[in-house]
């Protein structure tokens, strides 16, 4: 039975503690080894989750498009708003990828992305503290989407984890 992608990654990962670090010498290539096995860790960890994390974010950003369409749509008579809107409603019409396939998951996302980053940078132009609560709500959804998106995979736990499997690598190999 061949491994999946997941045992592969964590089987090299297993042989360049086993076999690489040790006969490493320098700290340098030693601290380089173990920054590969953390990469891979995270490869790894990327791979289990792609596909639900690509599916969650996707809907989070619909919402997020759907809540900017009715925030500009309010502006009546705003040429600039009134593109907005359809920038969102085209967006959103596009119907969800239609397979679990990583690439077309992503395919929407940037999509969807694009989409967001025009609305993005509108609120940036308009928000302007509590004068602009709704605007400024909104705002604060999409950059609250974005960090859980740039963090994703690079926690503080995802660290201990990898360090806890490591050490728990080692052990088995002495």
């Amino acid at each position: 039975m061949r491994p999946g992608d997941i045992a592969s990654i964590r089987g090299v990962q297993a042989t360049i503690a086993s076999a690489f670090i040790p006969e490493l010498t320098s700290p340098f290539a030693q601290d380089a080894a173990q920054t590969l096995t953390m990469l891979l860790e995270s490869l790894a960890g990327s791979a289990d989750s792609a596909v639900e994390d690509l599916v969650t974010g996707n809907l989070t950003v619909r919402g997020i498009l759907s809540d900017a369409a009715a925030l500009f749509e309010a502006d009546e008579g705003n040429e600039p708003a009134a593109a907005l809107v359809k920038v969102c409603e085209d967006a959103i019409a596009v119907p969800p990828a239609a397979s679990l396939r990583v690439s077309d998951l992503t395919a929407e996302s940037d999509a969807l992305s694009a989409a967001l980053e025009r609305v993005v940078e509108a609120l940036e132009d308009i928000a302007a503290g509590s004068a602009d609560a709704p605007a400024m709500a909104l705002r604060r959804s999409i950059y609250a989407h974005l960090r859980t998106e740039a963090g994703a995979g690079w926690s503080f736990w995802d660290v201990a984890s990898f360090r806890e499997r490591m050490v728990a690598l080692k052990s088995e190999h002495k």
